[in-house]
């Protein structure tokens, strides 16, 4: 049955890819940078060799930088739909606080409406990244799997991500400072190693949400406690960096807290755009929270 819209993407969602490799989805990867030493498509390096370069570079001595897909990545994904037979599209993208990507598929989507003006191609702000973003890739793909309407999918994807939230902590700062994303709250940033600081989105940008000292079992008992207080009976999903022993920490006392059982929570890896901001000791949830 010829599926009513076709749904394009950017990388930075994080879906697990065997739930992503079911959703039939366009994906356009960002691009990392690593100064003037060259750069690689977003999901090209394996996880182990970037998370290497992490602690290679210095700031501004080529240390890794995402950059958003050009208006011409997302201009060739909405051809590929089109060339398909799905001149009906929908792209979500990445916070426009976060990246120039939203931007970028909107100026794609004009560039082909040019060259086909049949074509319907709506360009959804996700407010959001990470598994809150990929909870709203697999919301459109449940609706266009269900015969709803490019308009009425584009609606699904906005009021849900109104009720997605996002928290994450991590071991050091350091990452987040090398990567300057966060110059509106690096005086609140503290190098000490006994702080653990917890960001959030807020406005579809970077907040300092809290500052824990003492270890990092505390910052993850402030977030789920937050998850604790907040959480609808809906989605919900542990994203980590490279740190097993945490997630399994955070893991474990959500399905306490919470009285979820562990198939109920989407296991998530934090992938490149955000590892180079974070580290690979980083830890966090979305969830969906009450009306």
């Amino acid at each position: 049955m010829k599926q009513p819209f076709a749904i394009v993407t950017d990388t930075g969602h994080n879906i697990p890819e065997t739930v992503v490799q079911g959703l039939d989805v366009q994906e356009v990867p960002f691009t990392i940078n690593f100064g003037v030493q060259g750069s690689v498509e977003d999901g090209v390096l394996e996880m182990e060799e970037f998370a290497g370069m992490l602690d290679r570079y210095g700031k501004g001595e080529g240390y890794p930088t995402t950059a958003a897909p050009s208006p011409g990545r997302f201009a060739e994904a909405f051809r590929r739909c089109i060339a398909a037979g799905q001149s009906r599209i929908l792209a979500i993208t990445i916070s426009s606080a976060l990246s120039k990507t939203y931007e970028s598929a909107l100026q794609g989507a004009e560039l082909v409406r040019e060259e086909h003006p049949e074509a319907e191609i709506e360009v959804a702000d996700s407010q959001t990244g990470t598994m809150a973003e990929g909870f709203l890739v697999i919301e459109a793909a449940k609706a266009r799997d269900s015969g709803l309407s490019l308009a009425q999918a584009k609606r699904l994807v906005e009021e849900l991500s109104t009720r997605l939230r996002f928290l994450a902590t991590f071991e050091t700062t350091k990452y987040l400072l090398k990567s300057g994303r966060v110059r509106s709250i690096q005086h609140l940033l503290s190098s000490v190693l006994s702080i653990r600081p917890i960001i959030s989105l807020r406005g579809g940008a970077v907040i300092l949400f809290d500052r824990v000292r003492g270890r990092m079992d505390k910052a993850i008992e402030s977030i789920v406690e937050e998850v604790r207080k907040t959480r609808d009976l809906g989605r919900i999903s542990v994203i980590e960096g490279m740190a097993p022993d945490l997630k399994e920490a955070l893991i474990e006392r959500l399905t306490r807290a919470l009285n979820v059982t562990r198939e109920q929570i989407v296991e998530s890896k934090i992938g490149p755009a955000f590892l180079v901001h974070t580290g690979k000791r980083a830890v966090g949830v979305v969830w969906e929270e009450k009306g």
